[in-house]
């Protein structure tokens, strides 16, 4: 099973992964868990050399299905007292932020992360074009030469 997709999409970009703990963190679950929902096919993944890695538009999608797990769990509970219920809906609204909050320092990650790659591929890019600018002034140089007669050649006059 080594470097065959396990159940992603064909076209997703393979360097966009996580490992499961990774993701774990980011879904708020096990990494264990997240094993399970790869196997069930609720994200998605692949296996390289034995090891899961799971693509993190899966990860980011699932988190968008699922919403916070903390404000979910204080949505099921049944509050008692009405300064407890009142206590509760503001944990949960701090809890559901700071969730909000992991999200979208995970999104500044990964655009800060695809920004770094396109510089560095302009980068390169742009010194692979020069290399080739010089050898065409080169081969051109060489091309002149070329045509020129054997006796100017000659006496280089």
């Amino acid at each position: 099973m080594d470097g065959t997709p396990q159940n992603g999409p064909e076209d997703q970009d393979q360097g966009e992964t996580y490992t499961p703990l990774e993701a774990g963190r980011v879904l708020g679950v096990s990494d264990e868990r997240v094993r399970q929902l790869l196997e069930a096919k609720e994200i998605a993944g692949e296996k390289r050399a034995g090891r899961w890695r799971v693509y993190r538009v899966s990860v980011h999608e699932a988190l968008e299905k699922r919403g916070s797990p903390r404000s979910r769990r204080s949505r099921e509970r049944a509050p008692h007292e009405s300064g407890e219920v009142a206590a509760r809906e503001l944990r949960a609204r701090v809890e559901d932020l700071s969730y909000r909050l992991g999200r979208s320092e995970a999104r500044l990650e990964l655009t800060e992360e695809a920004e770094s790659t396109m510089r560095e591929e302009r980068e390169r890019l742009i010194a692979d074009l020069e290399r080739e600018r010089e050898r065409a002034e080169r081969l051109e140089r060489e091309l002149q030469e070329a045509r020129r007669g054997f006796w100017s050649r000659l006496f280089k006059g």
